[in-house]
């Protein structure tokens, strides 16, 4: 449980709150879970005021300027440097999130919550495309929006059993959750109250009971369309062989990756978000004026 919430509202108070209690802060960085594209680099927002802990992290992700960069050489040995710059700032990222460490790797998935749509629908900056959308049981449908990469339909259900679906309702119902990687990702728009220390406890909450049934959920996830991935018929030939059909076991092949096809899901793009886009061939720039609104978006932002 945490301590010394009475230095949080002094200058500087969340660092100390963090130093109390053995955590890092950190006042602006990256946001979780961060790819390597150029199109993701750029058009996530910054975190601001991360606190980073063993197995977590929080913050506030917000909208800006931001750029990334890729070098690249051909056959015949021609430098090609691409760069890419987002401003965001009017995008309408501006969201707190609670990050959790999952055991293992997962396809991209997101439960766009219900109670929290603004005046024209969901609350996320960019929300999926409706082509991923998955339909569960019960009521669960009246609470969140499942998103779920093309494909990957029979997974979710793997993950999300009636159990770990009623946690969900009760502890999150308002807030958004993503998986990616191997991050649990629960957002609040407009960002938590750091000062109120119903928020902390809130955080122990989630993390005690709904992380835990995540980690429960998925500490034997294996993405069979990877190459060498263990399947049912390698399990039964393992056990036939001798060893246990468990993942990790002696002789059970288990890469801890996803398919290209499932790390992230195909997005909307805000139109609000303008990038600018440079290519570089030796030596020579070719620069493409801003792009406002095209169809790139599956490419582009995760909040």
């Amino acid at each position: 449980m945490a301590t010394g919430f009475e230095l949080i509202e002094r200058d500087g108070g969340l660092a100390a709150f963090a130093a109390a209690n053995g955590w890092a802060h950190r006042a602006v960085g990256d946001p979780p879970a961060l790819g390597d594209g150029l199109w993701e680099q750029v058009s996530n927002g910054t975190a601001h005021d991360q606190v980073i802990a063993d197995g977590w992290q929080t913050g506030h992700l917000r909208g800006g300027t931001r750029s990334a960069e890729s070098v690249r050489f051909t056959k015949s040995g021609v430098k090609v440097t691409t760069r890419v710059r987002s401003s965001t700032s009017l995008s309408g990222i501006d969201v707190g999130y609670l990050a959790i460490e999952l055991p293992r790797y997962l396809p991209n998935l997101i439960l766009d919550a219900g109670r929290n749509d603004g005046l024209f629908g969901s609350s996320l900056a960019r929300p999926p495309k409706e082509n991923q959308r998955l339909s569960l049981e019960g009521d669960f449908d009246r609470h969140f929006r499942l998103y779920v990469p093309k494909g990957y339909e029979r997974d979710a259900l793997y993950v999300f059993t009636p159990d770990l679906m009623a946690l969900l309702i009760d502890e999150t119902g308002d807030l958004d959750v993503e998986v990616r990687d191997d991050l649990l990702i629960v957002m609040r728009p407009g960002g938590f109250a750091w000062a109120e220390r119903t928020t902390w406890e809130r955080f122990d909450r989630i993390r005690a009971v709904v992380g835990a049934k995540f980690h429960d959920r998925t500490d034997l996830y294996v993405d069979e369309r990877v190459p060498g991935a263990e399947t049912p018929a390698s399990r039964l030939a393992a056990a036939a062989a001798g060893a246990p059909g468990e993942i990790g076991a002696p002789g059970v092949a288990s890469p801890n990756t996803v398919a290209p096809a499932g790390r992230r899901l195909r997005r909307k793009m805000d139109r609000a978000t303008a990038i600018g886009i440079g290519f570089g061939i030796g030596g020579v720039v070719i620069a493409i004026a801003a792009v406002v609104g095209l169809g790139i978006g599956h490419e582009l932002g995760y909040y």
